[in-house]
């Protein structure tokens, strides 16, 4: 049974996750065992018992009532925080969310650090096209704003008949001043 293998009752307030979730579990890695959290209320921590590595030494390091001081405890290596959100338990996200972490099933460490480069760079380029993008908006917004504000075009304008200005000449009253050159502009 793979209750009394993967999962340890460190708190016993906590509720211990359903036979076939701990199953599930199992199946996909024998070695993760799930333990309520000291540190975070209503978690549990999900940790793998530890084969290759040393074991973690909780004293002097770690605090006992740390995760990871009693993960190291139990000489388990700590991997994430699981929470049950809702009513029912979910085991699809956190074996899916394991699978995207594991080195091993993306074809190793050159290959997985290739994709995280990839992927980066996928994403610098949607940054600098986000931004050109929204500098070509603005620049498109500040023209027009420009083109408003100066009388150039003008939507409200644009749609109904604009009156001219009839331009008049006033009568030249003395024959050697410049006072009856001008223009007077006047609304018809």
């Amino acid at each position: 049974m793979a209750d009394a293998q993967n999962y340890i009752a460190d708190n016993p307030k906590m509720a211990q996750p359903p036979a076939y979730w701990l199953q599930r579990l199992y199946d996909y890695d024998a070695l993760l065992v799930v333990l309520p959290s000291r540190q975070t209320p209503f978690a549990y921590v999900l940790a793998r018992k530890a084969r290759r590595t040393a074991q973690l030494t909780p004293a002097g390091v770690y605090s006992v009532e740390s995760d990871t001081g009693m993960c190291a405890s139990y000489g388990l290596v700590p991997v994430c925080l699981v929470y049950k959100s809702g009513s029912g338990w979910s085991i699809d996200n956190v074996i899916a969310e394991l699978q995207s972490r594991d080195i091993w099933r993306q074809g190793g460490g050159e290959k997985a650090a290739d994709m995280l480069d990839e992927r980066d760079a996928k994403q610098a380029e949607k940054i600098k096209a986000d931004i050109r993008d929204d500098m070509y908006n603005r620049s498109g917004d500040a023209w027009r704003s420009y083109q408003a504000r100066t009388g150039q075009r003008s939507k409200l304008n644009a749609s109904t008949p604009q009156k001219k200005a009839a331009v008049t000449k006033t009568p030249s009253t003395s024959s050697g001043s410049t006072a009856g050159l001008g223009i007077v502009l006047t609304d018809m």
